[in-house]
């Protein structure tokens, strides 16, 4: 991240509201609409490893840390302290061996609850930023696994069906690259699974 000078990377942990990322291949036109009509006045960040070419405002192309658009993904979200919004349930299983817990429902929930619950992961990761990456520190994976589980709990108004799609997912980027070098990387990630279909 050494080319985004340090008062703009300020205003991006500030600022960014999250990080989009897509599978190749996977359609998702409709929730791209949807982010840019309720992101009008917030930015959104995108690893410039996922080649996207919108022509939208609100929407930022971030300096790849790795070349691996998964992993990067990973990383811009906890260097900005911020989720990662993941653009159909398809694109989920990119990051299937590093999803540490997750909530799954049958709710088919409206605008208004899905920007409230983008609210809440958006929170989670600011509220166990510090702990999260304590305890990667400490090589302590199953502790970020009860800290990801707990946290869950923040999602107590969606009804839980073991059925349903996963609506929230936590990430563990340590799952993906074991031996990342940077605090700044290593924090769990609060996904929202944005599937309009």
């Amino acid at each position: 991240m050494g080319e985004i000078p340090e008062h703009q990377r300020l205003y991006f942990v500030k600022n960014l509201r999250g990080i989009i990322y897509l599978s190749r291949g996977v359609s998702s036109e409709k929730e791209l609409e949807w982010l840019k009509r309720k992101f009008r006045y917030r930015e959104l960040g995108v690893s410039e490893t996922l080649k996207l070419n919108l022509k939208w405002k609100k929407l930022l192309t971030l300096p790849k840390a790795v070349e691996n658009p998964v992993l990067d993904s990973l990383l811009q979200a906890s260097s900005f302290v911020c989720p990662l919004i993941i653009l159909k349930e398809e694109s989920l299983k990119d990051f299937e061996n590093a999803v540490v817990a997750a909530l799954k429902t049958k709710e088919k929930l409206g605008d208004k609850d899905l920007k409230f619950n983008l609210r809440l992961v958006n929170y989670a990761i600011t509220d166990f930023y510090t702990k999260s990456i304590e305890l990667a520190l400490q090589s302590d994976l199953d502790g970020r696994k009860r800290l990801a589980k707990k946290d869950l709990r923040r999602f107590w108004r969606i009804p839980e069906d073991a059925d349903g799609k996963v609506l929230v997912a936590y990430i563990d980027p340590l799952l993906v690259k074991g031996d990342l070098q940077r605090p700044i990387y290593m924090s769990l990630v609060p996904s929202l699974v944005l599937d309009l279909s």
